[in-house]
């Protein structure tokens, strides 16, 4: 796990916090430099959001995208905070190639437990008695995502964090709240039928089995655990072959030949 460098986007957002901007009805602070995940009990202390710890990848690279005040991001229970008050971090992994966010982790803390909504079809079972887990996968499909969590598509778009597609993972366990938003490349193997699409889902569902132990095992430091799957960019087609040029011969120089002169038969009158 290792610590994440700032994003540029992180002191545009500073600044546009320092002159007073409000941005999807946010006021956020600047955030502050990357720097090694203080510790626990200092965070805990100061009431603020798990610092995010991240895993190697090939894929691109994490930035620290700042600590926030930032509004209650599920969309799915009771908020338990008044306004743009819940301390909040994000870090996001970014692909250099084209700029697109392959992952996004964001962890909130609110002063009271918010309850757990009823289950659902998204709701997946827990090895802790507390706590619930949620996943969709492809999550902005028919509008879910901004309809179901319109706090948290809101506050991601005013940020231009919408890549898409991207499955959503969610747990929450008392007054903590973990989201991922995660490229399926990353999550999935590739799949060319339905059965593979229907049996692709489980590494996925490991996955968000692992990120619902590190919340519950958070403290002060998420600790994100690595993606099943390092896809890249695919290779650039292949430069159709040139066509031969087609050149004319050098030309020739043609030498006279002179004709060897008619061997004369002999002459029976001198025989």
């Amino acid at each position: 796990m290792k610590s994440v460098p700032s994003h540029p986007l992180s002191t545009r957002l500073a600044l546009l916090a320092a002159a007073g901007t409000l941005l999807a009805g946010c006021a956020m602070r600047a955030p502050a430099p990357a720097a090694e995940p203080p510790a626990a009990g200092a965070i805990a202390a100061q009431g603020a959001a798990p610092a995010i710890s991240v895993p190697p990848t090939s894929v691109g690279t994490w930035y620290d995208l700042g600590a926030h005040q930032a509004p209650w991001m599920a969309g799915d229970a009771p908020v338990p905070v008044d306004g743009a008050n819940a301390p909040t971090r994000i870090a996001g992994l970014q692909r250099e190639e084209d700029g697109r966010w392959m992952a996004l982790v964001i962890t909130q803390m609110a002063p009271v437990a918010a309850p757990c909504p009823a289950p659902t079809t998204l709701t997946l079972p827990t090895r802790g008695r507390d706590g619930c887990l949620r996943m969709r996968r492809n999550a902005d499909f028919d509008g879910w995502l901004k309809n179901q969590n319109a706090v948290l598509w809101r506050w991601l778009d005013a940020r231009g964090l919408t890549s898409a597609p991207r499955e959503w993972i969610a747990y929450r366990a008392g007054n903590l709240e973990v989201h991922a938003l995660v490229d399926p490349s990353l999550l999935e193997p590739q799949s060319r039928t339905n059965e593979e699409f229907l049996s692709g889902g489980q590494p996925g569902h490991r996955w968000a089995q692992q990120f619902a132990t590190a919340a519950r095992a958070a403290g002060g430091v998420l600790t994100v655990p690595p993606f099943p799957f390092a896809p890249t960019l695919a290779a650039p087609p292949t430069p159709a072959a040139s066509k031969p040029v087609v050149t004319a011969p050098a030309p020739t120089r043609a030498e006279q030949v002179r004709p060897r002169p008619p061997v004369l038969a002999p002459r029976k009158d001198r025989e």
